[in-house]
């Protein structure tokens, strides 16, 4: 999205729903995964208002969508290009908003109809016509908003996939106004904030590319440092890069990549490669027991700052109790190591970190901590405290939106592994776990879901003997694992599914190291395994 909108954030609030005539939901299970929005989406949909959901599960949001395209793992840009090829041929697109405010669309169109449909259709499992329905339905409703998930990045398309997403809206001209908008739905609470402060290897603060030497001086300038110029190495590459002895060094912060990351033993080649592994955490994660050192973090309700939604909301995060034991926030920990480094800082505030963020990121400038107020403000934010709740209203960060065609490409993992793995495994979440269930799991919701549970089809269960409840086996090109078998039709036959909430099933050991080729994100949505009935 970065090279459609200049931005990964939502073009509008949630609350502007209301306004909406038809929502699109692609690999995303709101009611799951982002509990607060998909009980809006949910909302919407049961009042009988337009809902098309592209997704392999039949997820409860999907139970009540007027479109439901039930795609195989994998396929979600042969299954947008079919969509985009009938708003095109049946001219259906916004002809005044592409002439003033998107360039390259004739070349796009001149791609899109070159599609072959047979062949879109053969890969995807999803029929034509129920492409076309849903095609029309959005493109002609007046308003119409769509909101993506992991489902959508985790694949090896995935940033192809985001790019047809924006596509799709300015072909209809869905920008830039209440009511309509490309929503991606984040998946952990403050990965906006996070992508804003410049957590990209090839970004700063602010979304700027330190490796221009126009940005790298202002950023030297600012911090009183020299800032290396080459971009730095994604997860992907340091994973590589320590394997082959190049990377000597880690410091991780509240991530448990042993447990959440694919291809475990991988990733725990790597780690234990390294020389240095620091871990700053709550609790003790399977990646901490590999840790050289670790750091005691502090929650959220013992510590200050601000977390950033989907919706550019800053909001305050305000301490409530003092860190426990020798517990600080992360913050503070990070400046006592600058102050031993030789770098002297001041105590870590909240307040005085947002002036500082105030005066190196644009969007940032009239962020003030005293003027959060109870509902945050949405950036960017001018230096007056005014701040923004559309964004793009007349024109775009580059100027004119870019249309960028994308062919459909089958994931590696399919090529290779297809015929001697014939089951696509797909992972999920559900609503009372969150990730790898560190905290979750140290609450009364471990007494709601005690298990991972593979989701199969009751005919696929059928031709393996398995009964409701029995162990299966699942074996990938990495690995296998035990996983208990739930029988439910919400997944199509030939596609098995199921969460990673709990350390001891251990799913990403089958998982594989296929990721985006842009983005670099795993591809956790498509792995070729084998099934049978466990002992």
């Amino acid at each position: 999205m970065q090279r459609t909108f200049g931005t990964g954030a939502a073009t509008n609030s949630i609350a502007d729903i209301k306004l909406t005539e038809a929502i699109l939901v692609i690999g995303a299970n709101p009611t799951e995964g982002h509990p607060v929005t998909g009980a809006k989406l949910r909302q919407f949909a049961m009042k009988g208002k337009t809902t098309i959901v592209i997704d392999p599960r039949r997820t409860e949001i999907a139970k009540y969508a007027t479109h439901h395209l039930q795609l195989r793992p994998g396929t979600n840009v042969a299954v947008l290009n079919m969509m985009i090829y009938y708003i095109v041929s049946e001219n259906l697109y916004d002809k005044n908003f592409i002439g003033s405010r998107t360039e390259g669309f004739e070349d796009f169109v001149e791609n899109i109809m070159k599609l072959n449909i047979d062949e879109l259709e053969a890969v995807s499992g999803v029929p034509r016509e129920q492409a076309r329905s849903a095609a029309i339905a959005y493109a002609t409703a007046k308003l119409a908003m769509s909101f993506h998930g992991l489902g959508v990045t985790e694949h090896y398309q995935g940033t192809y996939t985001v790019m047809l997403i924006a596509d799709l809206a300015m072909l209809t001209g869905n920008i830039g106004k209440p009511g309509c908008g490309v929503n991606p739905l984040r998946g952990q609470n403050n990965v906006q904030g996070m992508a804003d402060m410049g957590v990209q290897p090839y970004q700063g603060a602010g979304y700027l590319d330190h490796t221009k030497p126009e940005i790298q001086e202002l950023y030297s300038k600012f911090y009183g440092a020299q800032v290396p110029l080459p971009a730095g190495m994604k997860i992907p590459d340091m994973y590589e890069a320590a394997i082959a002895g190049k990377l000597k060094a880690m410091y991780v912060i509240g991530e448990d990549m042993v447990q959440s990351d694919p291809n475990t033993y991988h990733v725990m080649k790597a780690l234990k490669n390294l020389d240095l592994l620091i871990v700053q955490e709550l609790f003790m994660t399977e990646t901490c027991k590999l840790a050289h050192v670790l750091l005691p973090g502090a929650s959220f309700l013992e510590k200050e700052g601000t977390f950033t939604n989907g919706e550019r909301r800053i909001q305050k995060v305000q301490k409530v109790v003092a860190p426990i034991g020798e517990a600080k926030a992360d913050g503070q920990i990070v400046i006592d190591l600058m102050n031993r480094m030789g770098y002297k800082q001041a105590d870590y505030t909240a307040k005085t970190m947002l002036e500082e963020i105030s005066q190196i990121v644009p969007f940032f400038a009239g962020v003030k901590w005293e003027n959060l107020g109870d509902y945050g403000k949405q950036w960017p934010v001018a230096a007056d405290g005014t701040d923004t709740q559309i964004l793009h209203l007349t024109e775009f960060k580059r100027g004119k939106g870019q249309f960028v065609f994308r062919e459909y490409i089958e994931t590696p993992e399919i090529l290779e592994y297809a015929e001697e793995y014939p089951y696509i495994l797909t992972t999920n979440r559900v609503l009372e776990h969150y990730n790898a269930g560190t905290m979750t799991r140290r609450t009364g919701n471990a007494e709601i879901i005690t298990e991972d549970l593979l989701l199969i089809h009751p005919n696929d269960a059928a031709k393996n003997d398995i009964q409701e409840h029995d162990p299966v086996i699942i074996e990938s090109a990495r690995g296998k694992i035990t996983v208990n078998a739930h029988l439910t039709d919400e997944v199509k036959q030939g596609v098995v599914s199921t969460t990673f909430h709990f350390p001891e099933l251990f799913v990403n050991i089958v998982t594989s190291s296929v990721h985006d080729s842009i983005a670099k994100c795993p591809e956790y949505k498509v792995v070729c395994v084998k099934v049978r009935k466990g002992g």
